[in-house]
């Protein structure tokens, strides 16, 4: 009799020979994998039931080797049942990894794009704290919030509009009752933007009597001098700029809005006008950067716009390089300022142009290897040394904190965490005392954290390295700003300078041509050094251009700053 006549059909892989072990089989260990000599349960229980048919007397030896199979094949079967439970449940633990590094990898892209700008970790509990400084961890704690304060402009001069019962005749005597007191209210109003025609008539006049013939005629001199012969008032091309590059409005929004006021201006005409009085303004901006050359450290940094790009069906992708010096860390009596380049290239030798002849004795960049031929001996500015920036540095130790929770990486965070929280503590004071404090609390720090890295340097692998590696190579660069309290831990200034070029190359998606984008560095050199001196850019370009049309062919570009500008000062 077989196996076939006893049991049914058994697959072909679970039909084993009988071996005289009486189906005892190896099970694996669960969770290893590995050989386990010990039976399971089933493996005992089977073992158990030929145990008992082998003490029955007079038991037919064919029948006990049948048993023996079927019980071999159960075994198999269960076996292989536990082989599949345990590639499933590898299975799903990879799963699990992967999803838990996919959930990292969005929580930091989220909290990149969301979030705050600097890397600040959440403190662990569990963690040590050696390298926090108690009295910079301490937060201020917050004010309630409540209902602000209305803020009104102080030269606003509010429309006063007297409310009266409608019937004020007296119901005994019919005379005109008189108000005995008064309740006020506040409301804004918004008017919306209208246009006005305005016609310009220039006379000559000359007399007519018979001795004063010979008098030459007198004519009236045109008022305008920027917009000369153009349809747009200076006013209209200011307001459009301070749409465009202070609001981020592209001027195809303003070409509908004058359109549904059956005013039929293009975005084309509105660009060659502010192109013109881009040109106007120029020599603002090249005041303005003549001046940054003779400073002690400034920022530099760069940003990619999209340029369109006739005849090839796509856009090029142009810079604008981006110059910031800003001292009001350490001076009270700062005046900063930001220079906006556009180039189509990317290549070091843009920065070189723009730098070539200045007196700067320090540049503050990010890890570009365009810069590096900044700092060549053989230019005629070769005292210019590099300094590197913290915040790029700690933003690859932050990456790898969130991503792997390496707790090397956290240990780099905190550290470079500690030397900020002096930044902050230094903030205000003279650049030697900020020196004084760095080289007191910050250098200990900073030499813990050398050896740190270069204890780590050989022992890891993937992003961790990456992040080691490119600060120990940037090292003398970032460690130069502890013994000169005029420099700064990171290019963050410059970086706050690009966020209003970013918002409009969203909203705009890209520049027109070159000469455009040149005309948008002219702009925002302007709004941005006029908002770092807390003055309005509307109120600022107002009076910058209405201060060339006055000195019109006489004009001194070095008092039109935006510290000199008496009007629109934002108060903190």
């Amino acid at each position: 009799m077989n196996s076939k006549d006893r049991g049914g059909s058994i697959h072909p892989q679970f039909e084993i020979e009988d071996d005289g072990s009486h189906g005892e089989a190896m099970v694996d260990d669960a969770t290893t994998g590995e050989p386990n000599d010990e039976l399971s349960s089933v493996g005992m229980l089977c073992q158990d039931i030929l145990v008992t048919i082998d003490q029955v007397t007079g038991f037919p030896d064919a029948s006990k080797s049948v048993i023996g199979n079927r019980i071999g094949n159960i075994l198999a079967m269960f076996t292989e049942q536990e082989d599949r439970q345990r590639q499933a449940k590898r299975k799903i633990s990879g799963l699990k990894a992967d999803l838990r590094r996919v959930t990292e990898k969005f929580v930091m892209l989220r909290q990149e794009h969301f979030g705050v700008s600097s890397e600040q970790a959440k403190d662990d509990p569990d963690d040590d704290d050696d390298f926090i400084l108690d009295d910079e961890a301490e937060e201020a704690e917050e004010k309630p919030k409540g209902k602000r304060a209305r803020k009104i402009p102080k030269d606003a001069t509010p429309v006063v509009i007297h409310h009266y019962p409608d019937n004020r005749s007296c119901c005994t005597c019919g005379c005109e009752m008189p108000s005995i007191s008064n309740w006020k209210s506040m409301r804004l109003k918004i008017v919306p933007e209208h246009v006005e025609y305005i016609q310009d008539v220039y006379h000559t006049c000359a007399c007519n009597r018979g001795l004063c013939k010979e008098n030459k005629p007198v004519a009236a001199k045109a008022q305008n001098k920027i917009m000369r012969g153009r349809g747009m008032n200076l006013g209209f091309v200011v307001e459009a700029a301070a749409q465009k590059y202070s609001e981020h409005i592209p001027t195809f929004r303003l070409e509908r809005r004058l359109f549904n006021g059956n005013v039929n201006l293009t975005r084309q005409a509105l660009g060659r006008n502010l192109a013109h009085l881009a040109n106007c303004l120029d020599p603002v901006r090249q005041q303005m950067f003549a001046q940054m050359k003779d400073a002690h450290m400034v920022h530099m940094d760069e940003t990619p716009v999209r340029v369109l790009a006739p005849g090839k069906g796509k856009c090029d992708t142009g810079q604008f390089w981006v110059i910031c010096h800003d001292e009001r860390s350490w001076n009270p009596e700062a005046k900063p300022a930001v220079f906006y380049h556009y180039a189509p290239s990317r290549e070091g030798r843009v920065a070189e142009e723009l730098l070539s002849g200045a007196s700067i004795k320090y540049l503050l960049t990010d890890g570009l290897a365009a810069y590096n031929r900044l700092f060549d001996g053989e230019r005629s500015n070769d005292a210019m040394a590099p300094v590197r920036c913290w915040a790029h540095a700690r933003r690859k130790f932050y990456e790898v904190s969130l991503m792997s929770k390496s707790k090397m990486a956290d240990r780099v965070v905190k550290m470079i965490r500690a030397m900020y929280a002096v930044e902050k503590a230094a903030k205000g004071l003279s650049h030697e005392e900020r020196a004084a404090m760095r080289q007191e609390r910050s250098l200990p720090v900073l030499n813990a954290l050398h050896a740190e890295l270069l204890k780590h340097q050989g022992q890891v692998e993937g992003k961790l390295k990456t992040a080691i590696n490119y600060t120990l190579k940037a090292f003398d660069g970032l460690r130069r700003f502890i013994f000169d309290g005029r420099l700064e831990i990171d290019n963050n200034p410059v970086e706050r300078c690009i966020r209003g070029i970013a918002l409009t190359k969203k909203n705009s998606l890209f520049a027109g041509n070159h000469e455009a984008a040149q005309t948008w560095a002219i702009y925002y050199t302007l709004i941005e050094t006029a908002r770092l001196n807390q003055v309005n850019p509307r109120s600022y370009l107002n009076w910058v251009t209405s201060e060339i049309e006055r000195q019109w062919g006489n004009v001194d570009y070095s008092q039109l700053m935006p510290w000199h500008c008496p009007i629109g000062h934002i108060e903190n």
